[in-house]
């Protein structure tokens, strides 16, 4: 199947104008953007066998300033009206870095909607360190594992800005005490990836995931910092379709993690 191309197209949910992007046919699967770019190639490896919508969250990309939301908790409400609207069945719901601390809170307050979680690279529980701001060197030495051999995304620098600060606002860089107090409640499959060396968030957070969440398993990809589907692209898409297929029947849906190759 060639490549299939995405129509934009906009919601109004909260007040909010938000941009979405769908494409495919199938089982429905939701993504939300929360790094510009970053998620390309993983929407267009899923576009090929199911419906795919992906949602720029408020104040991300091109979208205006976003002063109104007050944490990721708040800002997944926003993304469950959004979502109702588009989407009229459960879909499979897929987050990256601070997308996947909304998707984890849209799941705890809308369960009815979501069928399966994806979180890649959460930075709910257990955050490192705040992202830099106006530094991008610095920035990618958070971000990535191998900075200097990559081609890096480019951001214009007043977007990266924005989104930088409102990560920051929204609490993306302090653990939620509250979330990981209620990860018991998500009962849908789900499935927590974290790249080997990913500089953002501690090691100790994949093990508390899969502790917690009763249906959950954990992959480490390796050799990947926190921005996996840059440098190990493959073995993120392998691993998230391969879920999005078999769920239950996940190769590792009895073990505690996995090393990707």
């Amino acid at each position: 199947m060639g490549a299939l191309t995405f129509q934009e197209s906009h919601i109004e949910a909260d007040g909010f104008r938000i941009k979405y992007l769908a494409a495919g046919q199938g089982d429905p699967v939701a993504i939300l953007d929360s790094i510009s770019g970053g998620i390309s190639k993983l929407q267009d490896a899923l576009v090929q066998r199911y419906r795919v919508i992906v949602l720029e969250l408020p104040g991300f990309g091109s979208s205006p300033a976003n002063t109104k939301s007050s944490s990721a908790k708040d800002l997944s409400k926003v993304v469950a009206q959004a979502t109702e609207k588009i989407i009229p069945e459960k879909y499979t719901l897929i987050g990256t870095s601070f997308g996947a601390n909304v998707a984890l809170w849209h799941t705890l307050q809308a369960p009815d909607q979501v069928d399966a979680l994806v979180l890649i690279s959460p930075t709910t529980l257990l955050p490192m360190v705040n992202l830099v701001v106006g530094n991008p060197t610095e920035r990618a030495k958070q971000m990535f594992a191998h900075p200097d051999s990559l081609e890096l995304p480019r951001l214009a620098p007043e977007i990266a800005a924005k989104e930088q600060e409102l990560i920051r606002r929204l609490g993306g860089g302090i653990h939620d005490t509250e979330a990981e107090s209620r990860l018991s409640e998500i009962q849908c499959p789900t499935l927590v990836v974290f790249g080997s060396k990913d500089g953002l968030v501690a090691a100790a957070a994949a093990s508390t995931y899969r502790q917690e969440i009763p249906n959950s398993h954990v992959s480490i990809v390796y050799d990947a910092g926190h921005l996996i589907v840059a440098e190990r692209p493959e073995a993120l898409i392998n691993t998230v379709v391969d879920y999005v297929e078999r769920r239950e029947t996940f190769v590792v849906s009895r073990q505690t993690g996995v090393i990707n190759p």
